[in-house]
């Protein structure tokens, strides 16, 4: 007897006082900016995603699932499939109707494909910062010259995914805030206008229930860098497949995320006291392995978000054709809680040949592009209950009419029920089954050691 798994993304919207009229709604990120864009107040909104089981042609509940797998009556078949004994019954549950959506925020699954943070609408924050508490700066700091070049993630990993700058301590108090921390793993990102950060927050409220009114300096402030002052966690990029490390302990009182350096007092970077580790970057998780490989004519552009952070989606791969690149993937346990729940990586997926300056950066709306690109890929290891991998596609909330001029298509070993993007249909697929449905994407799992391989190919 077996046991089938259908697994599907469910996003939860959110609904506010007073909307913008100008506003639009994403995924995961800010909203689109208007002519007046300087202060932004995240408040972000939930993603959920499904998984089913489903038992002769009955949903039992995750709960059975995995007290059948502990006491024997349910294992792991060599097919991907969950088996279970005819002489061993296992209940089945009548599935009750979900909630809806608008009336309260989507709980979270423990055995969550991926989880995206949310949409975001912007209001004007007090005018004048509060003080907070800031961490002690090095009683012995000395400022350290630093590289002023720019760097691509191409430069700072190599081909079996390893960034050796990445493991190098980060040494606080002894770089200016006004310099970009080159040598330790950070990714510039020249594209910003920011001086290689990816975001600069600066909450104006900072109390023991989290911060708000949190002000985010716009794109193109300062080339320079100089807008990274005292007070401000001033976010990075980390190259794929590493993850930024450093954010602080507490986060947005109403949801939203921040993350980055603190340039304490006296005007030198630290690691935030919410930091996972010692260094600005750690790879993923080590239970499986993500990559895209681009069989197209045309170079391609994978967009992760800043998160937590601004969550722009800032962070780039960019590969030409006939290249394979590595994808950031971590472990659910040992990466950025959301409310006390896990998180993912996220990705937007852009058409090929978008340049990687308009790909990886906030775009304008019904040009396909940035965050209205087409597709989302989502990724972690569930390392809590189901102790696999899961992966998934979906469309992008708030440009169904867009759609990829390619196909991607989920390979490798230890992948089951693989995903699959079919531009000649313009359906996502799971398995062997496409759906009509542009809501319903696709997400799929992936075994201990397994690799899973994201194919762009013209069929």
């Amino acid at each position: 007897m077996k046991l089938g798994i259908a697994i599907f993304a469910a996003v939860a919207a959110v609904t506010v006082a007073k909307p913008h009229a100008n506003v639009h709604r994403h995924a995961h990120g800010v909203a689109v900016r208007d002519a007046h864009p300087d202060n932004v107040v995240y408040v972000p909104a939930a993603t959920e995603t499904k998984i089913i089981y489903m038992l002769d042609g009955h949903s039992i509940s995750e709960e059975e699932v995995r007290q059948g797998i502990a006491n024997g009556t349910l294992m792991w078949g060599d097919d991907g499939n969950l088996s279970t004994s005819a002489a061993l019954p296992v209940a089945v549950v009548t599935p009750t109707a979900a909630p809806d959506k608008h009336d309260q925020p989507a709980e979270a699954s423990s055995v969550q494909a991926f989880q995206e943070p949310k949409s975001q609408e912007p209001t004007t924050p007090a005018a004048q910062p509060s003080s907070g508490s800031a961490p002690a700066p090095s009683s012995n700091a000395t400022p350290t010259q630093q590289d002023t070049s720019s760097s691509s993630w191409a430069d700072l990993v190599d081909n079996n995914g390893y960034c050796a700058s990445c493991d190098k301590e980060f040494p606080n108090g002894t770089i200016p805030c006004s310099e970009f921390p080159y040598g330790y793993g950070a990714l510039p990102l020249a594209n910003e206008g920011l001086g290689g950060w990816s975001g600069i927050q600066d909450p104006n409220y900072r109390g023991s229930d989290g911060f708000d009114d949190i002000y985010t300096v716009r794109k193109g402030s300062c080339s320079d860098g100089s807008c990274c002052t005292a007070g401000n966690f001033c976010s990075y990029g980390c190259p794929n497949p590493y993850l930024k490390l450093s954010f602080p302990k507490r986060q947005g009182r109403t949801g939203q995320s921040v993350g980055g350096l603190y340039c304490n007092e006296n005007g030198y970077l630290e690691m935030a006291d919410g930091s996972i580790g010692t260094t600005l970057c750690g790879k993923g998780s080590s239970r499986m392995t993500v990559k895209v490989q681009n069989k197209l004519s045309k170079p391609v552009s994978f967009c992760r978000t800043d998160y937590p952070g601004t969550e722009s989606m800032t962070f780039p791969l960019t590969l030409g054709p006939g290249e394979t690149g590595f994808l950031a993937n971590p472990d659910q346990s040992k990466y950025y809680f959301w409310e006390g729940r896990s998180t993912s990586a996220q990705y937007y997926v852009n058409k090929q040949g978008v340049p990687e300056s308009e790909a990886c950066t906030w775009g304008e709306a019904n040009q396909g592009k940035g965050n209205w690109s087409p597709t989302i890929f989502g990724t972690s290891w569930d390392d809590i209950n189901m102790h696999r991998g899961f992966s998934g596609l979906s469309q992008n909330q708030d440009c169904k009419q867009e759609q990829l001029d390619y196909d991607i298509t989920f390979t490798g070993d230890a992948v089951v029920a693989p995903c699959r993007y079919q531009r000649s249909t313009n359906q996502y697929c799971q398995a062997g089954t496409c759906f009509d449905n542009k809501d319903q994407g696709c997400t799929a799992s992936v075994g201990q050691g397994g690799t899973l391989i994201l194919v762009l190919s013209d069929d």
